[in-house]
């Protein structure tokens, strides 16, 4: 169904006649701009071209440095909605920019997403349905650049030195506040790093290509995707892999008491209470930068980076997480009260807000297949109790697990340790001796084989080491329910 423009509004929407809106395609977006003659096109004008050619994507954030009152110059034919101007990223810079990618047809979501204050009402349905299939317009490009807004590869920016991994790393307490501070300016001072939307457009186009303001790349030999140039995935790379060494460490610490591993992290954490608390809340911050593990089928990763991201309205912590979280499809969001107060939460919406950091730093999981799927059905209210439901979707039975009579284990367990920034850190207990109880263990993934322990199960926040036939099916249920703790 289109929609006819209005003749009071024509002066709004620059040179184009009455016409129609195209019809939502769930795999494709609704218009392309054509770069050779700088006009907006109907993505099904072009289909055919697209198909041979592709088509690319442009990543930047612009809402901050947006002037509503001052209509942009430059314009591509065909927009169909204003655009504003935008401090010191002319449209004559972002053409030139665009044209980079040398490919003549680009989504640009400027100029494919309707824009603007006062949308017709067809215009805001359009905007929806392209905002709700980025996931697929992005797998769909051929190619795609980030365009930051702050940075100069020519300066000694953050950004830069963040890539380059320039840090120096002679002494690591000294190395960690650094990197800490580093990562912080970097955020501060380049606004693709602070973004909502750009933390998912960055998830999306892990492999695309950063210029910097004015339009150039960065090349080094470190970066080893497309030729030489810094990418997204770039940023996450070094930041990711010290993460690791410092969960890697704090794992050790769990198992080993003797203190006779030589690690130069795992000795800084040894050495005292305070040094351990430290390192487990840089840790915290790193992954709450959304910088660690900033790529595809990394979900609870992007949660809990999503703090560290600007958002226009309270819906956009929802709409621009979308497509990083691999949803294609989800309901109008209930939004949740502002309350810092992570104990006045309830679980779903601690996990949903990134209060619960990912345990995955700290091991590889390897799923069990077939795991039944959890649900929530809340909030409580008079005539309904509110639960978590596990239970499969074609209702076969799964087992319950307990500890036999008479035998032992060892387990690990994980604490979310809370601050007084409402976030916290990850406190990994000593592994111990488990002894036999009533309580029932869900598996879901395999653990490592430790010493001479054959068998491993991980209970989402519980690791339990266990010889053949210690563990026993206690129960097998269609349905499990347990109060969410609400």
């Amino acid at each position: 169904m289109g929609t006819t423009i209005p003749p009071s509004n024509l002066s709004r929407y620059h040179l184009w006649v009455p016409a129609t809106i195209p019809e939502n395609e769930p795999a494709h977006p609704k218009w392309l701009l054509d770069t050779e003659r700088w006009k907006i096109c109907d993505y099904g004008d072009v289909y055919k071209e697209v198909q041979r050619d592709g088509y690319g994507i442009m990543s930047y954030t612009w809402g901050r440095w947006a002037d509503w009152d001052k209509p942009a110059v430059g314009v591509p034919d065909n927009l169909h909605w204003s655009v504003p101007t935008v401090e010191n990223m002319p449209v004559e810079l972002a053409r030139r920019v665009v044209e980079s990618m040398h490919l003549r047809y680009v989504w640009w979501d400027w100029m494919c997403v309707p824009q603007g204050r006062s949308l017709t009402p067809d215009h805001e349905k359009a905007k929806r349905e392209e905002v709700g299939k980025q996931m697929a317009i992005y797998a769909g490009a051929k190619k795609s650049l980030v365009w930051l807004h702050s940075t100069t590869w020519g300066e000694n920016s953050a950004v830069k030195l963040l890539l380059k991994n320039e840090v120096p790393k002679d002494n690591l307490e000294k190395y960690i506040l650094e990197l800490e501070n580093l990562v912080r300016v970097a955020q501060e001072k380049e606004h693709w790093l602070s973004s909502g939307w750009t933390l998912q457009e960055g998830v999306l186009l892990s492999e695309g290509i950063l210029l910097d303001h004015t339009g150039e790349a960065l090349r080094d030999d470190r970066f080893i995707h497309n030729d030489g140039y810094a990418s997204v995935i770039d940023l996450t790379a070094g930041l990711t892999t010290f993460a690791i060494r410092i969960a890697a460490a704090f794992m050790k610490i769990s198992e080993v008491h003797d203190g006779g591993d030589y690690d130069e992290v795992v000795q800084f954490i040894r050495h005292s209470k305070e040094n351990y608390k430290k390192l487990a809340m840089f840790l915290s911050s790193l992954v709450r930068s959304g910088l660690i593990a900033y790529t595809k089928s990394s979900p609870l990763y992007i949660l809990a980076g999503k703090k560290s991201r600007f958002y226009g309205v309270k819906e956009d912590e929802c709409w621009a997480l979308l497509g990083a979280l691999g949803i294609d499809t989800i309901p109008t969001p209930r939004l949740s009260e502002d309350n810092k107060d992570i104990a006045a939460h309830a679980w779903h919406t601690r996990l949903a807000d990134g209060m619960y950091l990912p345990l995955g730093i700290f091991f590889d999981v390897h799923w069990k297949q077939g795991l039944p799927r959890l649900s929530w059905v809340g909030p409580p209210s008079e005539n309904r109790t509110d639960a978590i439901h596990i239970q499969t979707e074609t209702g076969a039975p799964f087992a319950m697990l307990q500890l036999r009579k008479n035998s032992t284990a060892l387990y690990r367990d994980y604490e979310q340790v809370p601050t007084d920034d409402g976030f916290g850190y990850i406190r990994v207990l000593p592994v111990d001796v488990l002894e036999p109880s009533s309580m029932l263990y869900f598996p879901i993934s395999d653990l490592e084989k430790r010493g001479a322990v054959r068998a491993g199960l991980f209970l989402g926040v519980i690791d339990i080491w266990a010889a053949e036939g210690h563990l026993e099916e206690k129960h097998r249920l269609t349905k499990f329910s347990l109060l969410s703790g609400v």
